[in-house]
C-alpha cells in the first residue's frame, strides 16, 4: 500500500518486495529452468527436476504456479535487459502465501480483490484474463497501482 508524505503519493515499492509480513510464508527452491527468474515473477514447480522455473509459453495449467519470486537482499544479478533476477542454479526465495509488490504488464480493469493473471508468453503478471492463466489463490490487495505499474497482490493460500 502506498504511503503519503506532504500530500504526495509514494511508490508502492520494488518488484518482488514482500509487504504485510505477519502472514508471510517463503520457501526456497533451486531454479532448475534454463531461464532467469525476475524478482516479482510467477514461478512454476518442476516436479521432474525438483525445483522451480520461470513460466513458459508452453504452460497451459495455472495450477503449476506455486508463488512469486521474492526480491533478494544481498548481491543479486542485474542487467539492463532483464532487471534483477535469479540465474539458473540459484536458490530462489518464493512467496507461497502473503502479500508482495509486483510490476504489472497491463492494468486494464484492475480491482480490489480481483483475480491476478499471468501471461504465459512472457511470464508477466496482469489484470487481463484474455489468453492468460489465472494465478491460483491470488488477488489484487487494493486495486491500486503506482506510476511504475507496481501493485500489491496477496496469495491467500499455498498451492503446494
Amino acid at each position: 500500500m502506498a504511503g503519503k508524505a506532504y500530500g504526495k503519493t509514494l511508490p508502492f515499492g520494488f518488484r518482488g518486495a514482500v509487504s504485510r509480513q505477519p502472514d508471510t510464508l517463503i520457501q526456497s527452491y533451486t531454479n532448475v529452468g534454463t531461464a532467469n527468474i525476475p524478482f516479482g515473477a510467477p514461478v512454476v514447480y518442476d516436479a521432474t527436476n525438483k525445483g522451480v522455473r520461470a513460466l513458459k509459453s508452453t504452460d497451459s495449467d495455472a495450477t503449476a504456479i506455486i508463488g512469486i519470486a521474492v526480491r533478494r537482499m544481498g548481491q543479486p544479478y542485474a542487467d539492463s535487459a532483464d532487471g534483477w533476477y535469479y540465474k539458473t542454479g540459484d536458490t530462489v526465495d518464493v512467496l507461497v502465501r502473503g502479500s508482495i509488490a509486483v510490476e504489472l504488464k497491463a492494468i486494464t480493469g484492475i480491482a480490489a480483490r480481483g483475480q491476478v493473471y499471468a501471461d504465459p508468453t512472457d511470464g508477466e503478471l496482469t489484470s487481463v484474463s484474455t489468453n492468460n492463466l489465472a494465478v491460483p489463490n491470488t488477488k489484487f490487495a487494493t486495486g491500486n497501482f503506482d506510476s511504475n505499474k507496481v501493485a500489491e497482490i496477496t496469495i491467500l493460500a499455498r498451492s503446494i
